[in-house]
């Protein structure tokens, strides 16, 4: 009986864990960084006291022509790693942007999907984590301007991001050597990617890493726990706006009233990914999402690794430039494809 060639070294699920429950969160092994620094302090505080407010007015009118587009022209301040240069890729519905070390070995791809609630994002307000992520794995990095709410559906997002994984799949790159990536609305992306590519014939890629990752679009568990209360980002306002913008009709060529909701990656057929890791924040509105689908892989026996970081902010990983515990996240990312790319090429050695 084969097995991928990294399950061996990641010790959070194995062969023989117990099998969960069909439904809901359950006992799965986790690794906790209980220190926050001050600098992490100060970024929940900012976030708190400026855009925590400002999704809570977002979520009284969210049908209004908000300027959705500045939000991402703001990264432009952001900076970047250096020795890097981009290339524009077209794709059948979107655009894409390979972000290239100058100097890299190996063919081989991290397929990174944005965050930003479906709504914010493309590749100006995350260019400075992908760049560091760039840096920090050496590999070069394919990010998916795909098309996102209010205009288009959540399910045509994913249709982009399998799209861009085909591409990366006829340009010559071994799916064994492809890693997903994605935070926030991206960590949703990266496993429905995946399922979808497995349903659509394509072999599964080499790892997924997902960073605070939506898992579930029932809300009930996230508004019903603990971490609802202490979230620095997200109003409970906010998650219920979002659902009922996600679910709702859009325009096309199906009918209103045959719309489907979006899928939830935790009432899905996990069986065929290759190993995860998720990271996430206790004190995050999403911390229940990031549980619920770590029990979930351990029930479809998918090699996952859960770390959870104590009083951090959602997504804190994009500060990697300011706290340290964000950089040592980022570290811990870096080791965990390397450990999968090495592992693989063990495997093709003895193989």
């Amino acid at each position: 009986m084969s097995h991928h060639p990294s399950e061996g070294l990641l010790r959070s699920v194995t062969a023989n864990a117990p099998v969960a429950p069909k439904a809901g969160p359950c006992a799965v092994p986790v690794r906790r960084y209980p220190a926050v620094s001050a600098r992490g302090q100060l970024v929940a505080a900012a976030l708190r006291a400026t855009v925590k407010p400002l999704l809570s007015i977002w979520a009284r009118w969210p049908e209004l022509p908000w300027p959705y587009d500045l939000v991402d022209h703001a990264g432009r301040l952001l900076t970047v790693a250096p020795g890097q240069y981009r290339e524009r890729v077209e794709l059948n519905q979107c655009t894409a942007e390979w972000v290239r070390p100058v100097e890299v070995s190996g063919n081989r791809a991290i397929l990174y999907l944005h965050g930003g609630g479906f709504y914010v994002g493309h590749q100006h307000l995350h260019r400075q984590m992908v760049s560091r992520i760039c840096r920090d794995v050496s590999m070069p990095v394919l990010t998916v301007n795909y098309r996102m709410l209010p205009q288009n559906s959540v399910e045509d997002a994913v249709a982009d991001c399998v799209d861009a994984y085909r591409y990366l799949l006829q340009s010559g790159i071994r799916p064994e050597q492809v890693v997903f990536m994605g935070d926030s609305a991206g960590g949703y992306l990266v496993f429905m990617t995946a399922i979808c590519a497995l349903e659509a014939g394509l072999p599964a890629p080499g790892a997924i890493v997902a960073l605070s990752p939506l898992t579930n679009w029932d809300h009930e568990p996230k508004l019903s726990a603990p971490t609802a209360d202490v979230c620095s980002l997200f109003p409970r306002s906010a998650i219920r706006a979002l659902t009922a913008q996600a679910t709702a009709a859009r325009p096309g060529p199906v009918a209103p009233s045959h719309h489907r909701a979006p899928r939830s990656p935790v009432s899905e057929n996990l069986s065929g990914l290759p190993p995860v890791l998720i990271q996430a924040s206790t004190t995050e509105m999403l911390s229940p999402d990031a549980r619920m689908m770590a029990g979930r892989l351990m029930h479809y026996r998918v090699p996952c690794t859960l770390q959870f970081w104590d009083k951090q902010v959602h997504v804190f990983q994009a500060a990697a430039g300011f706290v340290p515990e964000a950089r040592q996240a980022i570290e811990l990312v870096a080791d965990f494809i390397h450990e999968c790319v090495a592992a693989q090429a063990r495997d093709e050695a003895t193989g």
